[in-house]
C-alpha cells in the first residue's frame, strides 16, 4: 500500500534543500556573476531557470517515487546516494555551464564596446595577458580597453587570426587598462540627440532610462554594444568616460 503522505513529506524536505541550494546559486549567478543588466543581455536569466527546473525535477520529485518507509535503511540510503549523486552532478554541471557564459570583461574596441563572456576566451590567450588580465574575473565583470600592436607583421598575423573568428576582445594580451583609452572613447562617443535621431521609435526608452540616471543629458554620451547574441547601446558618463546606463537597442 503506497502511504502518499510519507511520499509528500519527503518530496517537501527534499524540495526545501533544494531550494536553499538553489536560493545560493541564485545569489552568486544574479548579484555577482550576472549583475544587470548582462542577465537580460547574454540569457544568464533563462540559463538559470533551466538549471533550477532540472535540478527540481532530478531531486524532490525523484523523492516523491523512490520514498518508502517499508524499505529497509540501506535501500533508502543507496536510493538517495544514487539521486544524490545524479542531482549535485548536474547542478554542478549546470552552474559550469552558467559560469562559462558569464562576463568576464567589457572591452572598449575602435568604435565599440564588446562584452566577452568567460568562455569566449581561450585559457593558452588569457595566459598571455598583462595589466591583470590573465584571468576570468570571479567577481563581475572587468572594464579593459584594446592597444592594437603597431608592428605591420603583428597586425598581418592578426588579420588572419581574425578570420578563423578571433578578435581583439577574446585576446588578453592586447588589453590595457580602461582608464587610458578615455580620451579616444570620448572621441568616439556621440551625444544621444544622435541616437534618437537614428532611432525614433525608441526615444520614450532613451528618455526613461536617462530620467532614471539623474545626469543632464548633455554629459551623456553612447556607443553600439556587441555581445555573442547581438547588439545593445550603452549609455558613457563624458566626464568619466565609465558606463552608467544599458539600453536594448541595436544601434545599427
Amino acid at each position: 500500500m503506497i502511504v502518499w503522505r510519507e511520499k509528500i513529506a519527503a518530496f517537501a524536505v527534499h524540495f526545501l534543500a533544494t531550494l536553499v541550494l538553489a536560493a545560493t546559486a541564485a545569489a552568486l549567478v544574479f548579484l555577482i556573476w550576472f549583475p544587470d543588466p548582462f542577465q537580460e543581455m547574454l540569457g544568464g536569466t533563462k540559463l538559470f531557470e533551466i538549471l533550477i527546473l532540472c535540478d527540481l525535477g532530478l531531486g524532490p520529485l525523484s523523492s516523491f517515487v523512490i520514498y518508502n518507509s517499508r524499505k529497509s535503511r540501506r535501500a533508502l540510503l543507496f536510493d538517495y546516494a544514487v539521486v544524490g549523486t545524479v542531482q549535485l552532478a548536474a547542478f554542478v554541471y549546470g552552474v559550469y555551464a552558467v559560469a562559462q557564459s558569464r562576463p568576464a570583461y567589457v572591452v572598449f574596441v575602435g568604435d565599440r564596446i564588446e562584452v566577452v563572456s568567460a568562455g569566449e576566451i581561450e585559457d593558452g590567450d588569457l595566459s598571455q595577458g598583462k595589466h591583470g588580465y590573465n584571468t576570468r574575473p570571479k567577481w563581475g565583470p572587468q572594464l579593459a580597453a584594446i592597444q592594437e600592436p603597431t608592428d605591420q607583421k603583428e597586425r598581418e598575423r592578426l588579420m588572419f587570426i581574425a578570420l578563423a573568428g578571433k578578435d581583439y576582445s577574446v585576446l588578453p594580451a592586447y588589453f590595457v587598462p580602461y582608464e587610458q583609452k578615455i580620451p579616444e572613447l570620448r572621441t568616439k562617443a556621440a551625444p544621444l540627440a544622435a541616437l534618437e535621431k537614428r532611432h525614433p521609435e525608441a526615444k520614450t526608452l532613451i528618455s526613461s532610462a536617462t530620467a532614471q540616471l539623474s545626469m543632464p543629458v548633455e554629459k551623456l554620451r553612447w556607443l553600439p554594444v556587441k555581445h555573442k547574441s547581438g547588439f545593445w547601446t550603452v549609455l558613457l558618463d563624458v566626464d568619466t568616460g565609465r558606463p552608467v546606463g544599458w539600453l536594448p537597442i541595436d544601434p545599427y
